[in-house]
């Protein structure tokens, strides 16, 4: 997080790097690291919305039960994700290659995958492993991914950006050798830097294929968001890649660039709210030959419907006009949200100390509700504060821009009805 910011735990390169290859569908993660590195992460994994079951090897019949947790002892200690090396002082002296031998045998033995990816933690990137060969040695044929250096001390989109871009120098680039996939007719694109970090990943991704579904175009792949293999090796089908986040997704559009030949461009901030959504999918329009005047109608009918309601509280509270707010996030995120927020709504920036509204992740708002702070706090990352969704939710897109006003007006009702 930027500005005045609280000293509060933030996602840092290794978590990125750990979430980008989370996305990955059907994948274990395996952190090469001391049990301290694990747990945010373990703990962590569990907000998200629906993660596929892991699910044992492929029985005699071809079937293939859901893995129980309580028998993951090893490695996953009873946690569904990112299970660990546990490195202690030995493993930095000595090295990590027999645990790491260890814990794949026994992920082999023990979970159906189609991808595994090996992260070292900061510490054990120095020890200089070839835990390359080593994975090849006990894994054999499935597709893996290594992950040498997540970075040091940079940022969440820097780690994420090294993860994809090394999946796809590792992974897709092997997956094309076998088979380039030809471009097929229609139009169709690849989104880079949509993260399973944010808050409603999986919402935000069903409402981004609908509008482009509905500009006529589909989207083949939505790298490290909910990504098969298979999705993976089809991405150079694609017309265009679409870049939502410059910090986490460039670097990997870059290399499909050069290695696939395919174009992207580049937006500064997610699609959130109105005005950014429209602008996104008009210049989309224009790199793709569509028509987004089918988006652009429904979008004409969600502006009318949110004036109505906004109405309905300004006329009463006048409010949310001049009503004060921080935003705690990515780059990508504080320019989209803090757009909409002051552009459309008429809401004021301010510092987290002071604001009336803080959009951020579990961690923010709960030590300022630790200070007694009056405020609203309002999700955009992980972790979460344990609410259960059960329907996907959005911030971006149409639906994504009425369900946040939804949240900002009913956030400030509440606070009227504490004054």
């Amino acid at each position: 997080m930027t500005g005045r910011c609280l000293k509060s735990i933030t996602a840092d390169s290794l978590t990125g790097a750990v979430f980008a290859l989370e996305g990955m569908r059907n994948a274990v993660v395996l952190l090469n690291g001391p049990m301290g590195c694990r747990f945010y992460h373990s703990t962590t994994s569990r907000f998200l919305m629906t993660r596929p079951l892991l699910k044992l090897p492929a029985g005699q019949d071809g079937t293939r039960e859901p893995v129980d947790y309580n028998t993951l002892n090893d490695w996953f200690f009873r946690q569904e994700r990112v299970p660990c090396t546990c490195l202690d002082g030995y493993d930095y002296v000595y090295g990590t290659k027999e645990k790491v031998r260890e814990a794949l045998t026994f992920i082999r033995d023990s979970v159906d995958l189609d991808l595994l990816a090996i992260v070292n933690s900061p510490g054990a990137c120095l020890i200089g492993d070839d835990l390359k060969e080593t994975a090849r040695s006990v894994l054999g044929g499935t597709r893996t991914v290594m992950v040498e250096s997540p970075g040091l001390s940079s940022t969440f989109e820097e780690g994420w950006s090294r993860a994809a871009t090394a999946l796809l120098e590792q992974t897709g680039t092997a997956l094309w050798r076998e088979r380039m996939p030809e471009k097929r007719k229609g139009k169709r694109v690849n989104l880079l830097g949509l993260s399973v970090w944010q808050r409603y990943f999986e919402g935000d991704l069903a409402e981004l294929k609908r509008l482009f579904a509905l500009c006529g175009a589909e989207v083949t792949a939505a790298l490290c968001a909910d990504c098969s293999v298979e999705e993976l090796a089809r991405m150079p089908e694609a017309d265009l890649n679409v870049v939502l986040d410059p910090a986490a997704g460039t670097e990997a559009a870059r290399y499909l660039e050069r290695v696939c030949g395919t174009p992207f461009a580049v937006f500064p901030g997610f699609p959130v709210g109105f005005s950014a959504t429209e602008r996104m999918f008009e210049e989309l329009g224009k790199l793709l030959g569509t028509s987004c005047e089918a988006l652009l109608e429904e979008s004409g009918r969600a502006r009318a419907l949110a004036w109505y309601k906004i109405e309905q509280v300004y006329a009463t509270s006048g409010k949310p006009r001049g009503v004060t707010f921080f935003v705690g996030g990515s780059a990508a995120q504080k320019r989209a949200y803090e757009s909409f927020l002051t552009k459309y709504l008429g809401m004021e920036p301010s510092d987290p100390e002071r604001a009336e509204l803080v959009f951020g992740d579990a961690n923010l708002i709960s030590e300022l509700m630790l200070k007694n702070r009056r405020f609203c706090g309002i999700e955009i990352s992980l972790p979460g504060m344990g609410y259960i969704d059960l329907v996907p939710k959005t911030h971006m897109g149409i639906r994504g821009a009425l369900f946040l006003i939804e949240q900002v007006l009913n956030g400030l009702m509440s606070r009227l009805q504490d004054e």
